[in-house]
């Protein structure tokens, strides 16, 4: 069975580049997050409840990324890029993540 969910939340982060950009500076987007699931039906009738992706994805909501886990204690800079990595790693049956940063630019991982 596939499955697909999107959801929305605003953060903000500030990047730490090598180089001179306005991404280093304190601001904000309202991410979307599209996720693709695969895997067998269980005894409830689901490969996975949908309401526990949302509440992952929700703990992000109106934080400051750069204090979230995985990023604050890896010192990596909390990017679409990273984000995607994130939820593919974390969310249960996800076989590919897509982030939006806004509305024309995304990020987006697959599982092999």
């Amino acid at each position: 069975m596939r499955l697909y969910l999107k959801r929305k939340f605003a953060a903000s982060h500030k990047l730490d580049l090598p180089y001179a950009s306005k991404c280093g500076k304190l601001h904000g987007h309202t991410w979307v997050v599209e996720v693709w699931l695969e895997g067998p039906i269980n005894e409830d009738g689901m490969v996975v409840d949908f309401q526990v992706i949302k509440e992952m994805i929700d703990t992000f909501d109106h934080t400051y990324l750069n204090d979230c886990i995985p990023f604050y204690n890896s010192g990596a800079n909390p990017t679409a890029e990273n984000l995607a990595l994130f939820f593919i790693r974390t969310i249960p049956h996800a076989i590919q993540v897509r982030v939006w940063e806004s509305e024309d630019a995304y990020a987006e991982e697959f599982r092999p």
